[in-house]
């Protein structure tokens, strides 16, 4: 039988051989004397073979045992390429598959791509959480600045009410307007035996003499008693007299204002000295009232 050699030239047997511990390794000689060492080794060759290739080798020996007549061993099933033996060929699918570790390493790989992204969404998930808590910690740092701005505003409100009022109380009251400039009261309301249907305000002749109320003229001239007078109907139908005028300074039908001046004080007519003689009545020639009263509700006084 011819000896079947490798890529590298050698044998078959002779690589195999190679492989045996130089112990045991000898040449194979066809003499008797090293029969039992060549079958030792033979089983050890074809051992390995069958680990390898798949296939038992069988060692051939002298039937008469310790014959110098020993042959190689030779292959029983027939022989195939190492890596076709330990891959498997479409035609041999019973051969052995050497794993190679591929389905490891990719399970290996995955496990760390998946921790990987667990750990990523872990950090994803930390962030978006401290992000949220600086928005809660900004929102409740706004509003608590807010609150702290409303109560520095209700408190600055607060204090300039209280300077204001006490700006009021310190601030003298408001003169009312005169209805003589500098006179005085010399005689009142329905004195003299109650025949005195007004009031006497004396003052230097020449005084300016107001409208104590917005009204119309109605009279202004000479008058029995007054010497010269003034009468103005006003807007709500009473009507104020001046008498013992100096000089009149309004016509009759004439529109005249709150504080606008109609008339000089004098001494006309039955009187003692220069004077005014005030009078309210309810209407043209209607009932007296009391002229201080209605004077103060209107803003002024005497003189």
């Amino acid at each position: 039988m011819a000896e079947k050699h490798d890529k590298g030239g050698r044998g078959t047997l002779s690589a195999l051989t190679s492989r045996v511990p130089r112990a045991l390794r000898s040449p194979f000689s066809r003499s008797g004397r090293h029969s039992t060492r060549n079958r030792i080794l033979a089983g050890v060759v074809a051992t390995g073979a069958f680990v390898a290739v798949g296939s038992p080798l069988v060692a051939v020996t002298d039937d008469q045992g310790g014959g110098s007549n020993n042959r190689d061993v030779a292959p029983v099933a027939e022989q195939r390429p190492l890596s076709a033996a330990v891959n498997g060929t479409p035609e041999a699918p019973e051969s052995v598959r050497l794993g190679s570790g591929g389905s490891n390493e990719d399970d290996s790989e995955k496990r760390d791509l998946d921790k990987s992204e667990q750990v990523r969404q872990q950090r994803a998930a930390e962030k978006a959480k401290q992000a949220e808590q600086r928005r809660e910690a900004e929102q409740k740092k706004a509003v608590q600045e807010q609150a702290t701005k409303k109560k520095a505003l209700a408190r600055e409100a607060e204090q300039q009410e209280k300077q204001r009022a006490a700006k009021a109380a310190e601030a003298p009251a408001p003169k009312p307007k005169k209805l003589v400039a500098e006179g005085f009261l010399t005689s009142g309301f329905h004195t003299r035996g109650g025949a005195h249907a007004g009031i006497d305000i004396g003052a230097d002749t020449g005084t300016p003499i107001r409208a104590p109320q917005a009204g119309t003229v109605i009279s202004s001239g000479p008058a029995s008693g007054f010497g010269l007078w003034v009468r103005v109907r006003h807007d709500d139908g009473t009507v104020t007299v001046y008498g013992h005028i100096h000089s009149s300074q309004v016509h009759v039908g004439q529109r005249v204002e709150a504080g606008q001046q109609i008339a000089t004080v004098g001494s006309r007519g039955q009187s003692t000295g220069p004077h005014l003689h005030f009078e309210v009545r309810l209407g043209p020639g209607a009932q007296e009232i009391n002229p201080i009263p209605w004077l103060k509700q209107r803003g002024y006084g005497l003189g």
